[in-house]
């Protein structure tokens, strides 16, 4: 599942290891790590390729993509993907994106595009995410593509070092299928 995937405004290629010092560059935003679990602040190039050390030990039902406007291929945008989480028997979506292009519809526009790469390409019957109360906008960016709440818990967040209150959602096939299905 290499595949670069084009929707109207963006391309998503797969995240290759050179691009780890862009990645490091990027994502040392402390507005972007706190929104996420994993993702320390400041983040290095050690983090980077530890990311990409880890990912290469991923189950072949794990994507990951960087995120361009077509209108330029220069400037990595962000990073969008869904690992397999094999206890579970589901595959886990994550995103972050700089914050000079937050409030401009590119992440949904990207978790759409993520979210028909695993059900179309792939044999994935759900998709699970998470985000941060304190970060609404990745939930309407969840929601806007169908995710659904499941509940409420904790995650430890690296960046603040502490436990924050997070809202579960999944996306099953089945309610995917019937909703391109009504449109």
């Amino acid at each position: 599942m290499n595949r670069i995937i084009e929707t109207e405004r963006l391309l998503l290629r797969p995240v290759l290891r050179s691009d780890a010092q862009e990645i490091a560059t990027k994502i040392n935003s402390y507005k972007i790590s706190k929104n996420l679990a994993r993702v320390p602040f400041p983040y290095t190039l050690a983090d980077a390729e530890e990311f990409f050390d880890w990912a290469a030990k991923l189950d072949h039902r794990s994507a990951f993509r960087a995120i361009f406007l077509k209108s330029d291929l220069t400037d990595m945008l962000g990073l969008i993907s869904y690992d397999w989480m094999e206890d579970k028997q589901t595959a886990d979506m994550g995103y972050w994106l700089v914050p000079e292009h937050w409030g401009k519809g590119i992440m949904t526009e990207a978790a759409q595009a993520m979210v028909e790469l695993a059900f179309v390409d792939s044999d994935l019957d759900q998709l699970c995410s998470c985000f941060f109360d304190e970060n609404p906008a990745s939930g309407k960016v969840l929601a806007r593509n169908g995710f659904k709440v499941t509940g409420q818990c904790a995650q430890f967040s690296k960046a603040r070092g502490c436990e924050m209150p997070v809202t579960t959602v999944q996306l099953l096939r089945v309610d995917w299928r019937n909703k391109k299905a009504a449109v």
